[in-house]
């Protein structure tokens, strides 16, 4: 299935955006690290529209909203 707009939209998105509003966190986030600075966060989403999956990371050295296509 192919993604909606919002989910096209979603992934162009910086590390502190919010998810839009049809995408729905589906684990447990995730902490790693320790102390702040170093520390950061990631969480999957699924969108409940195109059902595309997200996972967001708080990570500077990765991509803040990874889309997985499958």
């Amino acid at each position: 299935m192919k993604a909606c707009s919002l989910c096209e939209e979603q992934a162009k998105k910086s590390r502190n955006s919010k998810p839009h509003e049809n995408l729905i966190p589906v684990d447990d986030r995730r902490i790693f690290g320790g102390k702040k600075p170093q520390r950061f966060e990631e969480q999957d989403y699924q969108c409940t529209t195109c059902k595309t999956k997200f996972t967001h990371s708080t990570n500077a050295n990765d991509i803040p909203w990874t889309m997985w296509r499958g």
